[in-house]
């Protein structure tokens, strides 16, 4: 069975009020917004914009999920308040329990789900500043636009860090990419930080020419501290 339909039954059989302004707003505000976010990421879906639904099955799930549902979609989402995202990942977890409760094995049985988002919670002003910076740096680049040659939109996660270069490499391109950057934001980068960019070639170097969610990416059993 799809997450999308596990996520329905749970909405059914728990009366979930719905949220008709959200694309699969029958699943309840949290559980809609968490669906939407697996599709923003590129889970297994189908349909077309506005009314698709996942595909994948809850074995699909894994830790990088949660952290772009944490750090990087909810405060992207007119979710603003500490109450109301305590309240969305309560919600989340019930959901989890509630698949464990029926034996259904999904990617995130394994991590400690708690310390995890107090983890992740704690990495999100980091984060939300460091997508800041990188979003002034676009506004620097543009100022006087260069020439560029060819653009490239990923989430690319950082792999090294020496001095005031980033080391990429994203999702979907092979080949890595080095990114000089400003003081303001190396200060802020971590290793395994994902970031969502559009990068532009001028020949010389690559340039920031735009940027959008900020998250990290942890392994279970890795040093919360790190993120």
């Amino acid at each position: 069975m799809s997450l999308y339909e596990l996520m329905k039954n749970y909405a059914e059989s728990h009366r979930l009020h719905p949220a008709p302004a959200l694309p699969a707003g029958e699943l309840g505000k949290s559980l809609a917004l968490f669906h939407n976010c697996l599709i923003e990421s590129g889970m297994e879906h189908s349909g077309e914009m506005g009314n698709r639904i996942v595909t994948a099955g809850p074995e699909s799930l894994r830790t990088i999920d949660l952290s772009r549902f944490v750090v990087g979609f909810l405060p992207f989402n007119s979710v603003s308040t500490k109450t109301e995202t305590n309240e969305i990942l309560f919600d989340l977890f019930s959901f989890l329990c509630w698949l464990e409760k029926k034996d259904i094995h999904h990617g995130l049985a394994e991590i400690d789900f708690q310390k995890t988002v107090q983890a992740l919670t704690g990495a999100q002003d980091r984060c939300l500043q460091l997508s800041h910076f990188l979003d002034d740096e676009t506004g620097r680049v543009l100022e006087e636009p260069p020439r560029i040659i060819e653009t490239i939109n990923d989430v690319f996660l950082v792999t090294k860090i020496d001095g005031d270069y980033i080391y990429l490499q994203g999702q979907n391109h092979e080949d890595p990419v080095r990114v000089r950057l400003p003081n303001e934001i190396m200060n802020l980068v971590r290793l395994n930080d994902n970031l969502d960019l559009v990068l532009g070639d001028t020949s010389e170097r690559w340039v920031v020419l735009e940027a959008g969610q900020v998250f990290p990416e942890f392994q279970t059993g890795q040093n919360f501290s790190s993120i």
